[in-house]
């Protein structure tokens, strides 16, 4: 993948006031992390001699020890395509300072002075070599700045670093430890990578540095998309990090905060670019299978309650907002409206509305089993709602006698009349009690378009529209274990272990459901991770069935993977006119079809996207995935 650069960082083991015993620490460090062929490899500052020399960076025998060790850091990396930063002190125009070389292929393209660092009485320094600190860098098609500084100071440089339109902070630093002051740095890079949309590298040096007067830590910290994917600390040895940084991710971030140049390249005084190398082994980079769940498995819980919460909050404010006191929502016994039940209970609690004020209508059809009808049945008692059961039996079968359609098809027209009767039923009932019709269509039904337009595609406000099929499971389970549904936690364990189904086709011999969702579409997990990379990050259908490939690895067979990305790609398409007209709801999660945060015409053809798959699989030589 050409918009994959593999980035390197390493806090090598410092000799205090030793360049040559530096370098050949750093010569060790560059020789283990060669085979990972990385494309950018960033050392700490004053890594060629350690920052605790004090009294020391005035001798200019420190500064010329150091320059011999670069030199000799330069041979060394004379055959590699990567680009090197090293951190060390500088006698230019006879004044000693600290500065980052950047090498490449054995040459030196330039120094940029360290923030901080001790510069002549007119502020600036007499060497040919100092590049602009407003110098941008590239590698493959990520751009990327250099701001050798401590990391608390990265917050207040971010006007700077937007006009110069980077992808990549790289920030070498040498910040002594105090209490909790390494866990400050991770949060800042982290929320420096979430307000700017960039990706953020820290180098942060000190390994085996002097004890005294200050301690240190070496780290390596690496954030993406506002989250923190690599890390690595010790006191006491080298320690790495290799992460492939993807342009693709970064520059859908980036395009969130405005422009992703915005000119930048005209006000720019330096420029460099170099080369990325194809990935050809493993990707250093993780894909996980279910990416809408936090990276940190201790988050689940409280990400879960928040969005719940969210979901909660946002039918009560709208309840509030026009002065509604009564709910109405369909209960079918599956999951979707399981969590759109207990987010209208939530929402009523909040408010101080009384339970019963919840009309939920069971509505049985020719599809329906016992075990989903008694399940929903059990579970709005429980609940203390109001519970009304309508069979819409005798509605459809005269639906099909008016329409001349012979129920003994069972086509498209047999399923969506079904659902087009329920959503009348819930619209009339709402005019009855004067009540608000709340939906339970969630974000993986959205995007496939799996929803009758006119029936269960329609309702006055949607509660689950940014919640993916595989995250409501997740919820439905949390909320079964909170103490104040502890009554209904029997019923929806039951509910999260029955198949998902429209039952709108009759069950089979024995009574259990025919109709199984994940039997006709396929694997909603493997939906909700197209969506995902889909919607998000605009990933080209390519790079979707790779990073697929990836994650689901011994799991999912390739061709099993194809054929539901062209599935996915054909049914988000060409189901666009739904969601041009659905209902009001929320965008409470990472990736939303709602407001218009993606829509396009309804009557675009998917053949662009599918010709994009389907020439990268004819033209790959591998049969499988290759970086």
């Amino acid at each position: 993948m050409k918009s994959i650069v593999r980035v390197a960082g390493i806090s090598n083991k410092i000799v205090a006031a030793n360049p040559t015993l530096c370098c050949e620490e750093i010569g060790n460090a560059i020789t283990k992390i060669k085979p990972e062929e990385p494309d950018i490899v960033v050392f700490p500052r004053l890594c060629l001699s350690g920052s605790s020399c004090e009294a020391l960076f005035g001798y200019e025998v420190l500064a010329n020890d150091a320059k011999k060790a670069l030199s000799s850091i330069m041979e060394r990396t004379a055959n590699s395509h990567a680009v090197y930063l090293i951190g060390m002190p500088l006698l230019a125009g006879g004044t000693l300072t600290e500065v980052c070389a950047v090498i490449h292929r054995g040459m030196l393209v330039g120094y940029l002075s360290c923030e901080g660092a001790f510069l002549s009485e007119d502020g600036t320094i007499a060497d040919t070599d100092i590049l602009p600190d407003t110098t941008v860098f590239s590698c493959g098609s990520l751009r990327f700045c250099i701001l050798p500084s401590k990391v608390d100071a990265l917050p207040e440089r971010l006007g700077g670093i937007s006009r110069l339109g980077c992808d990549l902070i790289i920030v070498p630093s040498c910040d002594p430890a105090t209490a909790g002051s390494v866990r400050s740095s991770r949060e800042i890079a982290k929320a420096v990578s979430a307000s700017t949309g960039c990706a953020v590298v820290v180098v942060n040096g000190g390994v085996g540095e002097s004890s005294a007067p200050h301690i240190y830590q070496g780290f390596v910290c690496i954030c993406e998309d506002g989250e923190e994917v690599a890390f690595a600390q010790s006191a006491f040895e080298t320690v790495n990090c290799v992460y492939d940084i993807d342009a693709d991710i970064v520059h859908a971030q980036r395009k969130r905060h405005g422009p992703l140049y915005n000119g930048a390249s005209r006000i720019t005084p330096a420029f460099f670019s170099f080369p990325a190398m194809e990935k050809l082994g493993k990707l250093k980079r993780q894909v996980p299978r279910n990416p809408f769940l936090p990276r940190d498995p201790q988050r689940m819980d409280s990400y879960c309650e928040e969005i719940f919460s969210l979901q909660s909050d946002s039918l009560a404010l709208r309840m509030k907002h026009i002065g509604c006191r009564q709910l109405v929502l369909g209960i079918s016994g599956g999951l979707d409206s399981t969590l759109a039940l207990l987010v209208s209970v939530s929402a009523c609690d909040k408010l101080g509305i009384p339970r019963e004020n919840i009309t939920a209508v069971t509505m049985p059809g020719f599809g329906t089993t016992d075990r989903t009808y008694f399940n929903a049945l059990h579970l709005i008692e429980e609940l203390g709602c109001v519970s009304r059961d309508i069979s819409i039996r005798a509605a459809v079968t005269q639906h099909f006698e008016d329409i001349s359609q012979d129920p003994a098809n069972k086509d498209v027209t047999y399923e969506n009349a079904q659902a087009r009767e329920r959503a009348q039923i819930l619209l009339d009932i709402a005019n009855q009690v004067g009540g608000l019709v709340v939906g339970t269509g969630d974000l993986s039904e959205e995007a496939l378009g799996w929803c009758t337009f006119a029936g269960d595609h329609i309702a006055n406000f949607n509660v689950n529209t940014d919640i993916p099929k595989t995250l409501i499971r997740i919820i439905v389970g949390k909320v079964a274990n909170k103490p104040e549904f502890a009554n209904v936690r029997d019923i929806l364990l039951d509910i999260l272990d029955t198949p998902v189904s429209p039952e709108l086709l009759p069950p089979d011999e024995t009574g259990k459901i025919q109709q199984k969702t994940e039997v006709i579409l396929g694997s909603y997990e493997l939906h909700d991770f197209f969506i995902y990379y889909f919607i998000r990050y605009r990933l080209a259908p390519s790079k979707l069935y790779e990073y697929a490939c990836i994650a689901f690895e011994g799991m999912m067979e390739p061709d099993y993977i194809r054929e539901k990305l062209t599935l996915f790609l054909k049914r988000f398409i060409t189901n666009q006119f739904k969601r041009s007209c659905s209902p009001d709801s929320a965008a409470i999660g990472p990736v939303s079809l709602t407001a218009g945060e993606f829509s396009f015409p309804s009557d675009i053809s998917p053949a662009m996207l599918l010709k994009e798959l389907n020439d990268y699989l004819e033209t790959s030589t591998q049969s499988k995935h290759t970086f």
